[in-house]
């Protein structure tokens, strides 16, 4: 079946010092293969889906508590591909995409999301005090598009996806396109 989704885009202009501050009793690790066998021990997909993205080459933080996860965010770098969830071409710009980012319902509301979008962005910009910045998420998604903006991105178009569903290999992406001159519909921030 033939599906099409849109994601709204975002940019992070050049800025200066860490974007965001947070205090509270959760710590954060680099996820890497120890990580991944600790603190999602109990749950196989994700797993392997953080065994997949390291071995593209992608980067990602995880929040614990008490010796389990609570929120995770990864990024793709200039030298691989985008987010797999992007069209081809896209995938295939030399910048940061910010992208699979979730928080634990419990752990909601309490900025772990924000401080991930931080660490990420003053270590790419660590890196490369030039780099290119982008994250997107879903236009229903308020709760993140706020925080998102909060951090300092700002509005950078409408990324439209087609994805077809095939037997054993779920959605593959077929095509898209970015209007880089969309405008998203106000969010009241």
């Amino acid at each position: 079946m033939l599906k099409k989704k849109d994601f709204l885009a975002f940019f992070l202009p050049a800025y200066g010092g860490s974007l965001y501050k947070l205090s509270h009793p959760f710590e954060w690790v680099w996820i890497d293969q120890k990580t991944v066998s600790s603190l999602f021990s109990r749950e196989e997909r994700l797993q392997k889906v953080f065994k997949k993205i390291l071995a593209k080459g992608f980067v990602g933080l995880a929040w614990h508590h008490r010796g389990e996860w609570i929120s995770y965010a990864c990024m793709s770098l200039p030298e691989t591909l985008g987010p797999p969830h992007l069209p081809r071409y896209i995938r295939r710009l030399p910048v940061y995409w910010i992208f699979y980012c979730r928080t634990k319902k419990a752990y909601r509301g309490r900025g772990l999301y924000k401080a991930s979008l931080s660490i990420l962005c003053d270590w790419a910009r660590k890196r490369d005090p030039k780099a290119e910045i982008y994250i997107d998420t879903e236009p229903s998604n308020v709760p993140s598009r706020k925080a998102i903006e909060a951090v300092g991105f700002t509005p950078a178009g409408i990324i439209n996806v087609w994805t077809l569903k095939l037997p054993k290999l779920g959605s593959v992406v077929i095509g898209g396109s970015w209007n880089k001159e969309a405008k998203h519909l106000g969010v009241n921030i």
